[in-house]
C-alpha cells in the first residue's frame, strides 16, 4: 500500500507499526520494494530514539517510520504532532480493543 501511495505521488507522512520482532524484516522489505523511500525505524535506546525524533521526525525528512507497538506508545508525545497521512498496523488485532491504549492514540 505504501509503495502504491509513493508511486502516485500522495503526500504526507506514513507510519507503519508493527510487532518488535518483525522490524528487521519490514526494513528489508521496504530496501527491497521501495528503495526511494526515505525509511526511519524508530528504535534503540532512549537516547537513539530522541536523536532520530529530533533529527529526522520533527524536521520531516522522512516519508514512513517503522516502529513496533510499544516505542509508539512510549514515543507518542514526541511524534503526535506530525501530520501523519496513513498508519498501516501489522496484525491489526491490537486495536480491535477501542479501550487499548494503542486505539486511543
Amino acid at each position: 500500500m505504501i509503495a502504491l501511495l509513493a508511486q502516485s505521488g500522495a503526500p504526507g507522512f506514513h507510519a507503519v507499526l508493527a510487532p518488535k520482532s518483525t522490524l528487521s524484516n519490514w526494513e528489508k522489505e521496504f530496501a527491497k520494494w521501495l528503495p526511494s523511500c526515505r525509511l526511519v525505524v524508530l528504535q534503540g535506546t532512549s537516547e537513539e530514539r530522541r536523536e532520530l525524533v529530533r533529527t529526522k521526525i520533527k524536521t520531516g525528512q522522512f516519508d514512513v517510520m517503522l516502529t513496533s507497538y510499544e516505542l509508539f506508545l512510549r514515543e507518542k508525545n514526541a511524534i503526535r504532532k506530525v501530520k501523519w497521512r496513513y498508519f498501516s498496523i501489522d496484525e491489526a488485532h491490537r486495536i480491535k480493543n477501542e479501550k487499548s491504549q494503542l486505539s486511543m492514540v
